[in-house]
């Protein structure tokens, strides 16, 4: 209730006291009264006997996202460049839904595009760190031409790992027009965290478009997350061969979630 917290194992508990093992204090009797919450901390959140928070960013990479389900009434907020935003919220253990918009537009005064999205997603574990997940990513504009419907596509997702460490691939179907694509676009995203505050992150797409007299164009990424118990920043790049042509290192991604 002080704001004091401990990290240890319970010994014992009883009605009005539980006993904790602490690595610097010893052992510990704690009066229930005093204590505001009691968390239980996962095995792969305890390194070297120390105590690492919780991921405050595990579902989401640069712009795509992995399988592993957001927990019921948890969401987080993103923002990209400071001109895009978006909000994610848990409304089950297994379905989320992620809004978001662009204020470029109206910060440079035009009259629009003012685009938009929504993508609902469901996900499920299916086995020890392996998960599945599908979504459709709509995108629209607040003042469209006639001629133009909006875009969608069609997601399925598979995960492997935990919250700090996990692995994901997806397939992509685009649909405009009334039809779907004939080919997905692919995507390949990792993350691993390798300190309490620091995660190495990568997101990579193969497009099914012509480029350069090639049928298929891909892109890759790269970069560092830095972590607080509520909030992430990503400073990462986007690259390929033509990008570096231009800026060797790639162009700069920038990011901010705030978890809730």
């Amino acid at each position: 209730m002080d704001g004091t917290s401990l990290f240890g194992k319970v010994i014992s508990e009883s009605a009005d006291n539980i006993v904790l093992m602490t690595s610097t204090l010893g052992k510990m009797t704690i009066k229930k009264s005093n204590l505001k919450s009691v968390k239980k901390v996962s095995a792969e959140n305890i390194k070297s006997g120390k105590y690492w928070f919780e991921n405050p960013n595990p579902n989401k990479y640069l712009l795509g996202s992995s399988a592993i389900p957001l927990e019921k009434k948890t969401g987080y907020y993103q923002n990209i460049w400071l001109f895009f935003n978006s909000g994610t919220y848990g409304f089950t253990n297994w379905f989320s839904l992620t809004g978001g918009f662009e204020i470029f537009s109206i910060m440079a005064g035009s009259d629009g595009p003012y685009f938009f999205f929504l993508n609902p997603k469901a996900s499920f574990q299916v086995a020890d760190n392996l998960y599945l997940g599908g979504n459709i990513l709509y995108l629209n504009s607040l003042r469209y031409s006639s001629d133009f419907s909006g875009l969608a596509s069609l997601n399925g997702t598979v995960t492997y790992g935990t919250s700090n460490i996990n692995a994901t691939a997806s397939l992509g179907w685009g649909f405009v027009d009334g039809s779907f694509a004939k080919k997905p676009i692919i995507s390949f995203s990792g993350m691993a965290r390798f300190s309490k505050r620091l995660a190495f992150i990568s997101e990579n797409w193969i497009l099914p478009v012509e480029v350069n007299n090639k049928n298929i164009y891909g892109i890759y990424s790269y970069g560092l997350r830095f972590l607080g118990e509520k909030t992430s920043f990503d400073l990462a790049f986007i690259n390929n061969k033509d990008i570096a042509d231009q800026i060797v290192i790639g162009i700069p991604f920038v990011d901010f979630v705030f978890n809730f």
